[in-house]
């Protein structure tokens, strides 16, 4: 969620072109998630855009910089270090001579801390005929443990108090995410999901070396010419209501690791999940990042650390129209 004031703490960016943002994709041994597209999708997509308007992350942070950008030239980016990225993604970027901005959470690769919010999404995927499937078993779980405060909760829910979550989001995607992130929080949201994987004879430690790359892959990504940047240590759902401490914590930890990764100080960032406030925008300034992604278009008025961006999954919908 974005910060009141923000905007006077950072100089405002040169008007650019939204640029696109992808997190899963299948095919081979990865399946086919809630929003995932197959490297053939990812082609079709780009030949919709058109490649001469898609920029190399080098060339479009240069341009970015001199604020020397076109309306048309956009950029590609890649949250999460997923491994799927990698083995998908990747090849169609370099048949095009592309590349991208990967945006990394660090605390598997150094302190083998879980990605709890890929190993979760992992199992409902492999594990569920489809995702309203995992919300009937997930909320049902829920309200087993938690009595009248889910269940009334449930009933309740109104979409419409939470409109910065996409429209494609069903109503279930929505009740998801907030009981996640308000009404359960985190110890109890964990508890529920280590139950359903204990259930179902799951290994989370198994799941995270599957979904992550290494980090000798990231730093491939680096060799290759991308551009790596920050994505917080842990991958809070929502870092802004975290205390200041902790969100310090999560960036100069991810910032420190990210750079015994590759080598040198990462100058970029996405805020996972688009939450943020001024504090993170003053810290991230500390830290020498110059540029950040939202993962909205929602603002008409933003930062250099706000830089506006539309989900592949909108792009796809008009490329299959």
């Amino acid at each position: 969620m974005a910060p009141q004031g923000a905007l006077c703490l950072i100089e405002e960016s040169p008007r650019v072109a939204p640029a696109l943002m992808f997190h899963h994709f299948c095919g081979a041994h990865h399946p086919r998630g809630q929003g995932a597209i197959t490297a053939d999708e990812l082609a079709r997509l780009i030949e919709w855009i058109g490649p001469p308007n898609i920029l190399p992350a080098g060339d479009w942070l240069r341009g970015f910089r001199r604020g020397s950008l076109l309306p048309s030239q956009i950029c590609l980016t890649f949250d999460d270090n997923l491994k799927c990225q990698y083995d998908i993604a990747l090849p169609v970027l370099e048949h095009y001579g592309l590349t991208g901005f990967w945006f990394v959470y660090t605390c598997y690769s150094t302190e083998k801390l879980l990605p709890r919010l890929e190993v979760y999404r992992h199992f409902r995927t492999v594990q569920f005929s489809d995702v309203e499937a995992f919300y009937e078993e997930f909320f049902g779980l829920s309200a087993q443990l938690y009595g009248d405060e889910v269940t009334i909760w449930l009933e309740q829910f109104d979409r419409s108090r939470f409109p910065m979550y996409p429209s494609f989001y069903s109503l279930n995607d929505c009740r998801f995410r907030q009981s996640r992130d308000s009404l359960l929080g985190q110890e109890r949201y964990f508890g529920i999901m280590d139950q359903m994987l204990a259930k179902y004879g799951f290994d989370a430690g198994d799941i995270a070396q599957a979904v992550l790359m290494s980090d000798a892959e990231i730093s491939d990504l680096h060799r290759r010419g991308h551009v790596l940047g920050l994505h917080s240590h842990t991958h809070p759902t929502d870092l802004s209501k975290l205390p200041e401490d902790r969100q310090v914590w999560e960036y100069e930890r991810n910032f420190a690791s990210l750079q015994a990764i590759i080598g040198e100080k990462p100058t970029t960032m996405s805020h996972p999940c688009n939450s943020y406030d001024a504090s993170i925008l003053r810290l991230l300034g500390r830290l020498g990042i110059e540029l950040g992604f939202r993962a909205d278009v929602a603002h008409t008025a933003y930062s250099r650390l706000e830089v506006p961006r539309r989900d592949h999954s909108g792009v796809m919908r008009e490329v299959l129209q």
